[in-house]
């Protein structure tokens, strides 16, 4: 799903519910960091179960990967990898945002460098499978995994990605 992070007159926008299956995009939003990553993780719930004003339906896990990828394919390219719960800090601490930026969250971003647990194990996962451990314990250990025990990872750059792709055409060709 593709949303905006900014309504029209820099309104706040109303950000979709989770769904295990479902990646999502948001563009324009990483100057208002705080506000859309607050918006995924409050608890805060209707009568019936709806979420609140800045999201509909449930709320994310606060583990959940997120990507921020900012001046996508440009030479000066970064790629900030986290968490929802750190991410804010991860951005804090790279110093100034290089717009234009786009989040990318879900599990989808366990691929973002290869070397991610992607495919049908993740999103097939349920509760109550794998012997003791209960869904959110194994997901806090693919995340751990992924991002090597640290809270977040920075990639800075392009050209890795550029040889590598530049390799792989050359062998099909």
């Amino acid at each position: 799903m593709v949303c905006t992070g900014v309504g029209r007159g820099g309104k706040e926008v109303k950000l979709p519910g989770y769904e295990r299956g479902r990646t999502t995009v948001v563009l324009m939003g990483v100057a208002r960091l705080g506000t859309v990553v607050g918006g995924f993780l409050e608890r805060e719930e209707d009568e019936k179960g709806n979420g609140t004003s800045r999201r509909s339906g449930a709320a994310y896990p606060s583990y959940l990967p997120i990507a921020i990828i900012e001046r996508a394919s440009m030479p000066d390219q970064r790629v900030v990898k986290s968490t929802l719960r750190d991410v804010v800090q991860a951005m804090e601490s790279v110093g100034e945002q290089r717009p234009p930026g786009m989040m990318v969250v879900g599990w989808a971003v366990l691929g973002v460098s290869g070397d991610g647990e992607v495919g049908r194990g993740v999103l097939d996962d349920v509760e109550g499978s794998e012997g003791g451990a209960s869904m959110e314990e194994r997901d806090e250990e693919r995340v751990r995994k992924w991002l090597g025990g640290a809270r977040w990872k920075v990639e800075e750059g392009i050209a890795g990605a550029w040889e590598e792709l530049e390799l792989l055409s050359q062998r099909g060709a």
